[in-house]
């Protein structure tokens, strides 16, 4: 990514992701195809969660008083949609789960959290090092991004074996220390960043492994 925004353009990066559709033939060939049952499609209840995701959205990036108003609007109108309909698009009951509602907030605020951070990554090494993006890409960012694929694997093991409180711990551990090292010697050495970042992605990947246990349990 950061040599293609570099030497070419940010824009081509959006072509990145459409790599992905060579996978679909694949995926044909593996999936089995399970029993389909007939029922209606919560078309209200999909617009008016889209329509409240938007002005959430738009309030957290303008900061305009009057898309939070519109978002709790059509928040408060959903949720009373969801429990008339026989068919809603997202269950009412699933708030009642307890462990899987909190699974799901602490997913949510670990992983905004942590793409927060990643998004201020290359503004920070620009202005401190004075690096381009492709060495922020390849440097920084790539180490870290390429750790979750052992990081995963450990944390699937070490679910098995310590247990999901262990692992979740430890992941959130991993994730505060890079923090906390990165806020006070971000200006000690570029390489430090990197290694950090490499935690912080690992202790990211730790959390998703339980917090996906937990929702799909």
């Amino acid at each position: 990514g950061g040599i293609i925004a570099h030497y070419i353009h940010w824009s081509y990066l959006l072509i990145l992701p459409m790599i992905t559709i060579v996978t679909i033939p694949f995926l044909i060939k593996v999936m089995v195809p399970g029993k389909s049952t007939k029922n209606t499609l919560d078309i209200v209840g999909i617009v008016l969660m889209s329509i409240s995701i938007i002005c959430f959205m738009l309030f957290t990036t303008n900061y305009n008083w009057t898309f939070l108003i519109l978002f709790t609007i059509f928040f408060v109108i959903f949720i009373k949609h969801i429990s008339r309909v026989s068919n809603p698009f997202i269950n009412p009951k699933l708030g009642k789960n307890i462990p899987f509602m909190l699974g799901l907030f602490s997913g949510g605020l670990i992983f905004s959290i942590v793409a927060g951070f990643i998004s201020m990554v290359p503004y920070m090494m620009k202005t401190i090092y004075h690096v381009n993006v492709a060495t922020i890409g390849n440097s920084v960012i790539f180490p870290g991004t390429m750790s979750v694929i052992v990081f995963g694997y450990f944390g699937g093991f070490l679910v098995d074996r310590k247990g999901s409180l262990f692992v979740f711990i430890l992941g959130s551990l991993s994730i505060s220390i890079s923090f906390l090292t990165i806020a006070f010697f971000v200006e000690f050495s570029m390489w430090l960043t990197t290694f950090m970042f490499i935690f912080v992605m690992g202790g990211l990947s730790f959390t998703k492994t339980v917090i996906s246990k937990i929702v799909s349990s």
